[in-house]
């Protein structure tokens, strides 16, 4: 692709300039093959040790790997108004490499692997701009299930830690863009008291907004007339906003509700909600090393009205630092709230795109190394995804190399004399080269049709220079 990944990893910082040109050289192969493994990618025995020799390498550092894709995010940042942090944690299973070293537990003794802590940005239009931190974490044997123990750790020694510490990094972005509005989104896992004293004891400095879906019916303090409440019930009686509505597709599949996985489906239907808002003030939970501040926040209840018999009504709860005093004000912020899916799609993309929980390496060091590159080249899959639906009339040259468009032209086209195509309908191109049908009801083609279309393009490519001697 012209716009070569290995700008991404750019002057990373690896105190060797073979070791960085050898690093580029590897991305780059990974990229052009991403569901390939990493010896079918590097396309021969030399190149293939060489690269196990690097991601091995203890010299080699995820901090520092990233860290040019991080500082080129910052870059792309500033050309939006307002962007989104959205953070998830995702499981990494490699129960089945018996003989790899370093791996952690997961949620059973007998299941072995990392957890990754993402933190992907994106415009409030839901253009993908890169991955600000990706944290993978080998959880030990001793703290399984030992939930006695971890009550009593302060909450720096906590896993829930690394949802503090994504705002706190998303903060530090805030600083970074002073004309441009962050925000941090979390799901329910992320409803920690910290973070809202986190951002009050920034008040006044840089610091990201936060939206957080509620998880935990807290009490409350300073309702009107001194009588307690907790937030749910306080919030079924807020002030209505207004309604929206809005299509909603038919889904079926499971979902994790404290702690437990719980199948679900919902039918395909007009939804219809009623919006509901008010200011609130949370009493601090006890914590051993001391008390918490009070902090007021805004909250927000969006309630399905008229659901089908035997389902579930589509219901969200909201949290947020930004105020809320109109219904435009709560439809930006559950907008926002909903682009937090695409982390859902970065981590499918790393895991069924790039399959790197298939990785034939034998030390965690090494596989931490070699699913950090691959988080970028998910971002990127996401990103060219994102680029052909919102910048059709592109050549499709200001992306692609002239002999994968030539070569995929002339396989689809039949025809090897065939014009530059634009971007648009080059990726319709790479969608059908991926499984994509390309009818008129299915919609541009999705991320997976784009990486199996991108793995093909390559062979082709490949084909076409060697027959054209380029």
């Amino acid at each position: 692709m012209s716009e070569n990944i290995q700008e991404e990893f750019a002057n990373a910082e690896l105190n060797d300039e073979r070791r960085s040109r050898r690093l580029c050289k590897m991305v780059e192969a990974m990229a052009q093959a991403p569901e390939a493994s990493l010896a079918a990618a590097c396309g021969g025995w030399a190149e293939t040790v060489a690269a196990y020799r690097l991601l091995g390498s203890e010299e080699l550092k995820p901090e520092a790997l990233l860290e040019p894709h991080r500082r080129a995010v910052v870059e792309r940042c500033r050309a939006f108004a307002c962007v989104a942090v959205s953070q998830d944690t995702t499981e990494l299973d490699f129960t089945r490499m018996k003989a790899a070293k370093g791996l952690g537990v997961l949620n059973e003794e007998s299941r072995r692997g990392f957890f990754m802590h993402s933190l992907y940005a994106a415009s409030e239009e839901g253009v993908p701009l890169g991955i600000l931190h990706a944290g993978i974490v080998a959880r030990p044997p001793e703290d399984l299930g030992n939930a006695a123990k971890r009550k009593h750790l302060p909450i720096e020694d906590k896993e829930s830690w690394r949802w503090v510490d994504g705002y706190l990094r998303s903060s530090q972005l805030a600083g970074q863009l002073p004309d441009c509005e962050v925000f941090s989104i979390s799901d329910r896992e992320g409803d920690i008291f910290e973070i809202f004293e986190a951002w009050q004891k920034l008040e006044g400095s840089p610091r990201a907004e936060w939206i957080i879906r509620a998880n935990q019916d807290r009490a409350l303090a300073g309702l009107p007339g001194g009588q307690g409440a907790k937030l749910f019930e306080a919030l079924a009686k807020a002030p209505v906003l207004g309604e929206v509505s809005f299509e909603m597709r038919a889904r079926k599949g499971t979902r994790k509700i404290k702690g437990s996985t719980k199948a679900f489906k919902r039918s395909a239907r007009t939804v219809h909600q009623v919006i509901r808002a008010m200011e609130i003030r949370p009493r601090p939970p006890y914590r051993k090393a001391g008390k918490l501040p009070e902090v007021s926040f805004h909250a927000i209840l969006a309630e399905e009205v008229d659901a089908p018999a035997g389902e579930e009504p589509v219901r969200w709860i909201l949290l947020t630092s930004k105020p809320v005093a109109s219904l435009a004000d709560a439809r930006r912020i559950i907008k926002l709230y909903l682009g937090r899916w695409d982390i859902e799609v970065f981590h499918k993309v790393l895991k069924s795109g790039c399959r790197v929980e298939r990785i034939q390496l034998k030390e965690g060091r090494a596989l931490v190394n070699a699913i950090t590159i691959y988080a970028v080249i998910a971002w990127r899959i996401l990103y060219l995804t994102h680029l052909g639906r919102q910048c059709p009339e592109l050549p499709c040259g200001c992306v692609f190399d002239e002999a994968e468009w030539k070569a995929a032209c002339a396989v689809v086209k039949r025809d090897k004399n065939a014009g530059e195509p634009s971007l648009g309908e080059f990726v319709a191109i790479v969608g059908k080269l991926g499984g994509h049908l390309g009818r008129k009801r299915d919609g541009p083609p999705g991320p997976q049709s784009m990486w199996r279309g991108l793995m093909r393009i390559r062979d082709f490519a490949f084909a076409w220079q060697a027959f054209h001697g380029c």
